[in-house]
C-alpha cells in the first residue's frame, strides 16, 4: 500500500514539474528575437501549431479559435502543422501540441503557449499584444485558483504530445 502511494505522489511530483517546466520554457520563447511572417506587419495574429493526429487540437483549440475569431474578427489565426515549422519550433524549443503563438502588430512574439488554451486566455493576450509598445512577456497565468487547477487538471487528463 505504501509504495503506491509512493508511486502517485512521486507521479504527481512529475507532472507538476513538467508544467512548470513547460512554463519556463514558454517565457524563455517570448524572449527570442523571432520575426513571424505569416501575415503582415500591422496586424495582430495567432499562430496554431498542431499535428494530424492531435485530438486536443481538433476538439478544444480549433474551437477555442474559432471562437475567438468570432469575438474579435480582426484577428487572423493561422494553422501550421508542426513538420511545416520544424525551424520555429525547435528555435522556440516547443515541445508539445496544440502550441499557440500569439504575435503582435510589430511581429514580435508576445505569449507562447504550450498546450491547450481557452479563449479567455486568448482574448486577454490579445488585448494586451494590442497595446502599443507592451512589453513583452507570458501572461498565460489564471487570476483565480480554480483556472490554475482546471489548467492542472487538463493536462493530468489528457496529457499533451511530446515532440
Amino acid at each position: 500500500m505504501i509504495e503506491r502511494i509512493t508511486i502517485i505522489v512521486a507521479l504527481i511530483g512529475l507532472v507538476l514539474l513538467f508544467r512548470l517546466y513547460i512554463g519556463w520554457r514558454s517565457r524563455q520563447a517570448t524572449q527570442q528575437d523571432v520575426q513571424l511572417m505569416h501575415f503582415p506587419l500591422g496586424q495582430i495574429g495567432i499562430i496554431a501549431l498542431h499535428t494530424d493526429n492531435c485530438v486536443q487540437c481538433e476538439r478544444l483549440q480549433k474551437p477555442a479559435l474559432a471562437r475567438v475569431q468570432q469575438r474579435q474578427s480582426d484577428v487572423v489565426v493561422v494553422w501550421r502543422s508542426i513538420q511545416e515549422e520544424a525551424q520555429l519550433v525547435k528555435q522556440l524549443g516547443i515541445m508539445t501540441v496544440p502550441t499557440t503563438i500569439v504575435r503582435n502588430a510589430n511581429g514580435q512574439i508576445t505569449n507562447v503557449n504550450m498546450g491547450y488554451v481557452n479563449e479567455a486566455v486568448l482574448l486577454t493576450q490579445l488585448a494586451d499584444a494590442s497595446i502599443p509598445l507592451a512589453p513583452i512577456r507570458n501572461t498565460n497565468k489564471s487570476t483565480s485558483r480554480e483556472d490554475v487547477l482546471m489548467q492542472q487538471l487538463s493536462i493530468i487528463s489528457a496529457p499533451p504530445h511530446c515532440l
